[in-house]
């Protein structure tokens, strides 16, 4: 019976030790930059706070919050939900409620991974843009800066600065995020009809993000000579 038990405590203090280890190699894809009654796994999330593989960010119906990613930014807005993934050469922002957007720099590669394809900025400048999902068959894009191009399964679409795109489709399935995927992109989403058609910018208002960045960042500047 002794050496069982010293063989089983062997093994027990083995498993102990893999779990650090696994633990100091999970590397997180962003960082909260500012928040605002956001959540991350229904845990209060705080500024400086750590976001992995498949976290998944809410905001509430009077919420936001901000990441720091990578050669960019990720926001999601009132009553949002989105989780990021980090694949070979891209961060996949998986959108699944709400309006949720982000500001790249020019040379990264941030898509945004929707019902109706894949949304990123065109030829990799610098861009910003939002989603917003407004019925399980529809979305809004909006292309705040720089142009974007919605990938649907190889049939590309361009929303320049300043259009906003309604697409309605019928299939409701996208490509969801699994930890056991990281490194690799999601599937493709599926070629199929999508109906996009361009929509007054009047009648949308102001972009969230724009809204957002007015009411949090100081208006404060240096003296001028």
């Amino acid at each position: 019976m002794r050496p069982l038990t010293r063989y089983g405590g062997a093994l027990f203090a083995a498993a102990l030790a893999v779990v650090p280890a696994q633990a100091a190699h999970r590397k997180p894809v962003g960082v909260v930059s500012q928040t605002d009654r956001g959540y991350i796994d229904s845990a209060n999330a705080v500024s400086g706070a750590d976001v992995y593989d498949c976290d998944n960010l809410t905001t509430d119906d009077n919420g936001q919050m901000r990441l720091q990613v990578p050669l960019g930014q990720v926001f999601l807005m009132a009553g949002s939900e989105a989780q990021l993934q980090q694949g070979l050469s891209e961060l996949d922002v998986y959108v699944t409620h709400g309006t949720v957007g982000f500001a790249s720099n020019a040379g990264a590669a941030i898509d945004l991974i929707t019902p109706a394809g894949f949304l990123r900025s065109a030829n990799g400048q610098a861009a910003s843009g939002e989603v917003t999902i407004t019925s399980p068959k529809g979305i809004l894009i909006t292309a705040i800066s720089g142009d974007l191009t919605l990938d649907d399964g190889g049939e590309f679409r361009h929303i320049a600065p300043g259009q906003t795109a309604k697409v309605a489709f019928d299939v409701t399935s996208a490509p969801s995020c699994h930890v056991d995927q990281a490194f690799n992109h999601p599937n493709p989403v599926a070629h199929r009809w999508i109906g996009f058609y361009f929509i007054a910018p009047a009648s949308i208002g102001l972009p969230a993000y724009f809204i957002w960045r007015r009411e949090t960042e100081s208006d404060s500047q240096p003296p001028q000579n």
